[in-house]
């Protein structure tokens, strides 16, 4: 097993105190902060699309609850083709606020293909 140590500053009677964290705790805590970053955008992309008139597809690990400490976030940009840059905006702009990476597709350029491999696991946000 593999560890990570950080310091802690004093505690007390100016003891110092050392944690130590080990990687499987730590991506632990990544993926759950990545889960969380998912819920708050899936969030936003609801109430975004529903105001628009357009939707989101949101796939992959986020879709199937299985997000990882390196997971990002999927999503298809199913917008009338007047709102879509404004839509691509608002996903990239919530995955800096949020710390999430997002791979962003448009419907619109998206095969069928590729659209009837997501179908199963897809989750539409509108």
């Amino acid at each position: 097993v593999i560890v990570l140590c950080s310091q802690r500053p004093d505690i007390g009677g100016g003891e110092r105190m050392d944690k130590v964290v080990t990687i499987a705790e730590r991506d632990a805590r990544e993926a759950a902060r990545r889960r969380s970053a998912a819920d708050a955008i899936i969030a936003k992309l609801k109430a975004f699309a529903i105001s628009r008139g357009g939707r989101f597809l949101v796939f992959g690990s986020a879709a199937v609850d299985a997000m990882s400490s390196e997971s990002d976030l999927d999503v298809v940009v199913d917008f009338p083709s007047d709102r879509e840059g404004e839509a691509v905006d608002f996903v990239e702009d919530l995955s800096r606020i949020h710390d999430l990476p997002v791979d962003c597709y448009l419907r619109s350029l998206a095969s069928e293909r590729f659209l009837a491999r997501i179908a199963n696991e897809a989750v539409t946000l509108s």
